[in-house]
């Protein structure tokens, strides 16, 4: 499912594995972090369905040398799936929480389609350490490759849902 886009927050992560920034310099990249997804699943309609869940996993920068790996990421969701045209929108906030204990955590939303992907923005708003009053936003991308649904006495559960999630031309400001 692809309710969890942007959410992804990876973007942060990635901060982590770069060098310290200098007051006022921005820094751009990629970033992108493998993903499980935990959460809920309840029918809010005849063709409507809500889903608050989780992702966690580790996340990676983009370098030129390949992708390194900077720390994990977290994030919790909201999405709205209409099940007849597919059409999905979620949003959320993350934690990124790099090697060095440094945290940095933003708010995201996106809108897509069902197993397809959905593609929004993410916001840092805030941080800890070296991402103490940093800034940034970049391009989210959320594209799940598997998912499956499992049936429990109260309702629904998306178990181990997994994916990508992807941080493009993430602008990130220090302090």
């Amino acid at each position: 499912m692809t309710i969890f886009s942007r959410a992804l927050a990876g973007a942060l992560v990635l901060l982590a594995a770069a060098p310290a920034m200098a007051q006022d310099e921005t820094q751009t990249f990629n970033a992108f972090a493998v993903v499980l997804a935990n959460g809920s699943v309840v029918r809010a309609g005849d063709e409507q369905l809500v889903v608050a869940g989780n992702l966690a996993g580790p996340m990676f920068i983009e370098t030129d040398e390949g992708p390194q790996q900077a720390g994990r990421v977290g994030c919790a969701l909201s999405s709205k799936i209409d099940q007849a045209s597919r059409k999905t929108s979620a949003a959320g906030a993350c934690t990124f929480t790099a090697y060095d204990g440094a945290t940095a955590w933003g708010e995201w939303e996106c809108a897509g389609y069902e197993l397809v992907g959905c593609r929004g923005t993410f916001k840092l708003t805030g941080g800890t350490g070296r991402f103490e009053g940093a800034s940034g936003e970049s391009t989210l991308i959320w594209r799940p490759t598997a998912y499956e649904l499992k049936k429990q006495l109260d309702g629904m559960a998306l178990d181990n849902a997994s994916g990508i999630v992807l941080w493009r031309e993430f602008k990130l400001k220090g302090k």
